[in-house]
């Protein structure tokens, strides 16, 4: 693991993190998926950007003090990631019924600062940006917090190095020193010629996502800009937040109060900032060989010059290339000139109006349990290749439309049919009769492959009912 070298804590015990861990990254796909957004890959780094994020958190708040705030998709993955660097972190995960943008988020994360302390300050990070110069980053943060506690709202703003249409801006006002401003204005994603003079008059900063507040100013800024939410959040002492979350409207933070209040101040970073956000920032930043190119993976590449080129399928081979990006999986390849990156959302939108589940997962797929990985599919019939971790239980379940065949490839199975227990080693199998209750566990201490073979007219993953769950999956 990379760690961040430790700083000495410059904030006061009464200051909680809110690191925001939903999304899903259209903009790098393929790679990124709904199921496996950007800040669950390795991208910068030897981890993951989430746990990148976590460990320069852990340097400056105490673990009691973190909140990681994601959705029911991720949050198993979530917390498994967090538990590497602090295992305490695996309670501290709080997880969205579905995703509604950051500022209800925030308030889910909220509700456990309040509750520690209605008086506590609130900093809120991304988890998918990239960040170096932990030292800087924690001083910034020192600042931002003296501002804070005199009831402003703080932002934290990076100085462009180039006219980037990707990001968001924030105005400069007030000189009001130490590297702290009053906020003019905000201005979201301009076109290039406004972008390339933002850059030359040294007027705006790039917005990064991270805001610090007093909690009980926030809140009643709230109040005051959304009703809606307000509302819901006042009930929560008769009815717990995920209750009436899919009837909140989809909010940013920055439109549903930020850009409504005034009072706001920015601090010009210190640090390093990348959010990752596109193809782009990852050729930027990555290591390149003598002709220009970044390359990861299995890839051959001839006469290529200044191109992007990763492979996590097969064989890539590219030959007289320029400026080019190209990213394949196992299941889907990208190809784009370096100066369209940005065109990637239009193909996730294509891709979701086809109904393509490319944009939702991988071929393998991650689960509280383990994986599974789709091998092969087609007209009444998928083959996948199941892994059961050490000591995991799937759901007691069933399906109506489909059956199923079992054969352990390697470790021990122990399988519930209607029921009946029973224990299968290497080359056994069991048949899964449609509308059977059944369970699959691994009692042993290797990890548990089978194959299996589903048939039948429907065989999506929403034909499940679930009795029993350890991970609590069943529905109400």
């Amino acid at each position: 693991m990379n760690q961040i070298p430790p700083v000495e804590r410059t904030l006061s015990e009464d200051c909680h993190a809110i690191i925001l861990a939903g999304g899903s990254g259209t903009r790098l796909w393929p790679l990124s998926r709904n199921l496996l957004p950007k800040q669950l890959l390795v991208l910068g780094g030897a981890t993951t950007l989430l746990q990148q994020t976590v460990a320069r958190v852990l340097t400056v708040f105490s673990p009691d003090h973190v909140w990681v705030v994601t959705n029911e998709e991720h949050v198993f993955e979530v917390r498994k990631q967090v538990a590497v660097l602090e295992p305490s972190l695996k309670g501290q995960v709080l997880a969205e019924p579905l995703g509604r943008n950051t500022l209800p988020a925030i308030m889910l994360g909220l509700d456990k600062v309040v509750e520690a302390n209605p008086k506590a300050l609130a900093a809120v990070f991304p988890s998918d940006h990239l960040i170096r110069n932990g030292e800087a980053w924690a001083a910034d943060l020192a600042r931002g917090s003296e501002m804070a506690a005199q009831e402003r709202f703080v932002t934290f703003g990076v100085r462009p190095d180039k006219p980037e249409t990707g990001y968001g801006y924030i105005a400069l006002g007030e000189d009001l020193g130490d590297n702290a401003y009053s906020v003019k204005g905000f201005v979201e994603k301009p076109d290039f010629l406004t972008a390339d003079r933002f850059l030359r008059e040294g007027t705006h900063l790039w917005n990064s996502g991270m805001f610090l507040f007093a909690a009980e100013n926030f809140l009643t800024q709230v109040a005051r800009c959304e009703p809606v939410l307000w509302d819901w959040w006042e009930g929560r002492k008769e009815t717990p937040l995920a209750q009436g979350y899919r009837d909140l409207p989809d909010i940013s933070v920055d439109y549903g109060v930020v850009e409504k209040i005034d009072n706001i101040t920015v601090v010009r970073a210190g640090f390093e900032w990348d959010d990752l956000g596109s193809w782009e920032a990852m050729y930027r930043l990555g290591d390149k060989d003598p002709d220009g190119n970044v390359i990861r993976g299995d890839v051959l590449a001839i006469n290529c010059r200044n191109c992007l080129l990763i492979s996590e399928g097969g064989k890539l081979a590219a030959s007289g290339l320029t400026d080019t990006i190209m990213v394949q999986t196992r299941d889907a390849t990208l190809a784009c000139p370096m100066d369209s990156v940005q065109s990637v959302r239009d193909v996730v939108a294509a891709l979701k109006a086809e109904g393509s589940r490319l944009v939702e997962s991988h071929i393998t797929v991650y689960r509280p349990w383990g994986n599974y990985t789709v091998l092969e599919e087609g007209p009444q019939y998928k083959i996948k290749r199941i892994q059961v971790s050490p000591g995991a239980r799937l759901s007691s379940q069933m399906h109506h439309h489909r059956s199923e065949h079992w054969v352990v490839v390697a470790g021990t199975a122990e399988v519930e049919v209607n029921n009946e227990p029973r224990v299968l080693v290497e080359n056994q199998s069991v048949d899964i009769p449609k509308a059977a209750q059944h369970r699959l566990g691994n009692p042993g201490k290797v990890p548990l492959d089978i194959i299996e073979i589903q048939s039948g007219p429907y065989l999506e993953e929403d034909d499940i009912v679930r009795f029993d769950d350890v991970y609590g999956r069943t529905k109400k």
